[in-house]
């Protein structure tokens, strides 16, 4: 057992020796150690400020795309329901002019059915006058004033059966 326990000399030994070291570590070691922990945990300390700030910077950029995204959605709809109501006004002024345009068709195919009658009749009555006009030339020639009024008065009654 003499093995496991350690003497007392060797007991004071090793606390002389370890507080010499102790000594040694906070005169030369432990002050930069110190100093490049005090650094390390500044840097981390800033980098997790930046972090911060970077992160409400891109909540700040999110909530103005939202924004700009919500105004550039009413945006589109207002011009969509304004080429809506275009669109139903050209639509229904194109159906009224159609209308318009079908009403004067017909009544202009109204007035050239009344004109074309109209000068139906106005050629049969030329042609009529004009058929009078060349029997009594043709009775004039042929007839001669020595002959029979039976002759004349059958001449007559024909052109008038004719007529």
């Amino acid at each position: 057992m003499d093995l496991v326990t350690p003497s007392i000399g060797l007991i004071v030994w090793q606390t002389i020796i370890f507080l010499i070291l102790i000594s040694f570590l906070s005169k030369y070691a432990w002050k930069p150690i110190m100093k490049f922990i005090d650094q390390r945990e500044e840097k981390i300390r800033i980098s997790i400020e930046k972090a911060d700030l970077v992160q409400k910077e891109l909540k700040m950029v999110e909530n103005k795309k939202n924004q700009i995204l919500k105004e550039t959605r009413i945006k589109r709809d207002r011009i969509l329901e304004e080429a809506i109501q275009i669109r139903e006004k050209i639509k229904h002024k194109a159906i009224e002019e159609g209308v318009w345009r079908k009403k004067a068709y017909r009544r202009d195919k109204k007035i050239m059915q009344g004109e074309r009658k109209m000068a139906i009749q106005e050629l049969k009555d030329q042609i009529g006058d004009i058929s009078i006009i060349i029997a009594e030339k043709i009775l004039k020639k042929e007839l001669d004033p020595n002959q029979k009024t039976n002759k004349q008065e059958k001449l007559i009654k024909e052109l008038v059966n004719k007529l």
